[in-house]
């Protein structure tokens, strides 16, 4: 290769040029105009390949086209500059240079003025293409090997200025990135609710990553789908729902970098996804996805932990026998309507799945579940009262559950729902002493226990009969006999035998041997004794035997 001394000049002002400045643009506009005035051609322009290694972008050029740059692109395999590059070899068109099919017409550039055209390839190392150097003439050419090789030589420079401008912006985008998402992580950490975080985010994100509209979707784990819950700008149109199926292909990197869709997750917890339009910085979205994640859980958590304080105050003041003006603010202040027609349910011996199956039968309840207990207020459904106990005994049943359910009448107002509380409760109570121990009950399903409960609860009085029941009672304790729930049976079937033998599955001889068996040890008579005195007494001692330490009784909130 031979260069002259006038070329050698040249080459020794672009060392020097390149040597100066880290810039691209100012490298590349330098060496167009040293290239132009040392070749004596027309037009000089530069092309580099893009991110995606599929299109060459004008990316300097002479006067006059250079307002040009960035938006001259050759696709891969288009015009004389690809079929160059491929080949990493240079190749030139003497004269008629539109008259080759390899040339593809650009009308920017004024290309039917030239008639000569030499393209040479830029090539970095490990033979990596990084673009391509056209100079045009617009009387014909024949340009010499010295002049080839003096472009070639060119090249080589051109290349090494442009991995070190490139490398040098992508240390400079990346201690940027790093200030961005540092400072993002500070603005983020200063976020106590979701309502002042989730704008910020898409707000920040879009400027981040350079996109022209961002969204930030949430996950809504009961229906198994992400809501959009903020948008910039506020009026980007942007799908309201994403299926959890569907979040494969929503997962992706558009065609051309137009698109970036990547999951907001906290350790294993998927949490939402940030979409972000016409940006391809994926690594910089994974980068403020993460922050974005963090920070949202550590809100969700503080959200929760307040609610859940607020929900537990509430429903140990409804307990406690609170003023209805402090129930109601606190209700309020939850979002539940205490003037609405409710019911309130109180439950114990739960397991998740039934708190998730009662959970979901009446939409807009408030919830307070502790270790295995649940209490509830439940605004009654369109569907009536009826269909809500029967959702409530499904549930029960479905899940096979051991716990006992206690239900209120219908009430409307804070002072109501104080009454009702007690009535859940009592109810509660009802699922142990009410003959075959029914899993759920209803208030009004108490019957005589409605009455009678509130004289067991300041202590069962002492009288003959009381105490004549308490000794079948004892009776059945010290020898794991059924005496009591006999009597029971036997009175609640107005002294039928056969009634009586039927429903305890023993013979009518044997129901008469026991008959006589509580006779003896309580000095019942049966066949004298008010029968309505005996029952009540019956009653008041399965109430006792629940009331007393270390009964059954339902346990209080708090």
């Amino acid at each position: 290769m031979t260069i002259g001394a006038r070329e050698g000049a040249v080459l020794s002002r672009i060392i020097s040029t390149v040597a100066s400045s880290l810039e691209l643009d100012e490298v590349l506009a330098a060496v167009v105009g040293l290239l132009s005035d040392a070749s004596a051609v027309n037009a000089c322009f530069v092309y580099l390949v893009d991110d995606s290694g599929e299109r060459l972008v004008l990316s300097a050029a002479s006067n006059p086209y250079g307002h040009l740059c960035g938006s001259v692109v050759l696709e891969r395999g288009e015009g004389l500059a690809w079929w160059s590059a491929e080949r990493r070899e240079p190749a030139f068109i003497r004269d008629n240079l539109l008259a080759d099919p390899r040339v593809k017409y650009v009308p920017e550039l004024d290309e039917e003025r030239f008639q000569s055209l030499l393209m040479v390839p830029i090539v970095g190392k490990d033979d990596e293409l990084v673009g391509v150097i056209a100079a045009h003439t617009e009387a014909p050419r024949e340009f010499t090997q010295e002049e080839v090789d003096f472009l070639v030589t060119a090249a080589s420079l051109v290349a090494g200025a442009i991995e070190n401008a490139r490398l040098y912006e992508e240390t400079r985008r990346q201690v940027r990135e790093l200030g961005e998402l540092t400072k993002l992580a500070e603005e983020i950490a200063e976020s106590r609710s979701l309502d002042g975080l989730l704008p910020l985010v898409t707000t920040r994100a879009r400027e981040i990553l350079g996109a022209s509209a961002c969204h930030l979707y949430l996950l809504d784990g009961a229906m198994e789908e992400l809501v959009l819950r903020a948008s910039r700008p506020r009026r980007a149109d942007a799908r309201e729902r994403i299926a959890l199926a569907e979040l494969g292909p929503e997962i992706a990197r558009g065609g051309r970098g137009s698109r970036v869709s990547v999951p907001l997750v906290a350790g294993d917890e998927l949490l939402g996804l940030l979409v972000a339009h016409e940006s391809s910085a994926l690594d910089l979205a994974r980068g403020v996805a993460s922050q974005a994640a963090v920070g949202i859980k550590k809100v969700q958590l503080i959200e929760r932990l307040t609610e859940e304080n607020a929900i537990r105050d509430f429903f140990t003041a409804l307990a406690s026998g609170g003023t209805p003006a402090e129930l109601r603010r606190r209700a309020a202040g939850l979002g539940l309507d205490l003037d609405r027609e409710h019911v309130v349910l109180v439950a114990e011996h739960t397991s998740e799945p039934l708190g998730r199956g009662l959970a979901g039968i009446a939409p807009g309840a408030l919830w307070d579940r502790r270790e295995k207990a649940i209490t509830a207020v439940l605004p009654l459904p369109p569907t009536g009262f009826e269909r809500l106990v029967a959702s409530v005994r499904q549930a029960q049943e479905r899940r096979a559950s051991q716990a006992r359910v206690g239900i209120s009448n219908v009430c409307a107002g804070a002072e109501a729902c104080t009454g009702a509380y007690g009535q859940a409760r009592q109810a509660l109570l009802g699922t142990v002493v009410l003959r075959g121990e029914p899993a759920v009950v209803c208030y009004e399903e108490l019957g005589a226990y409605k009455y009678l409960l509130r004289l067991a609860d300041g202590g069962v009085p002492r009288d003959a009969t009381v105490e004549a029941v308490a000794r079948i009672a004892a009776y059945d304790q010290e020898r794991g006999a059924q005496l009591l729930t006999t009597l029971e049976e036997f009175l609640g079937r107005q002294g039928s035998v056969a009634a009586t033998s039927e429903v305890l599955y023993v013979h009518p001889n044997t129901l008469r041997q026991r008959l006589r068996r509580i006779g003896e040890i309580s000095g019942l008579d049966l066949r004298e004794d008010d029968w309505l005195m005996v029952e009540i007494a019956v009653k008041l001692v399965r109430l006792r035997d629940v009331l007393a330490p270390g009964g059954e009784r339902p346990r209080r909130p708090g």
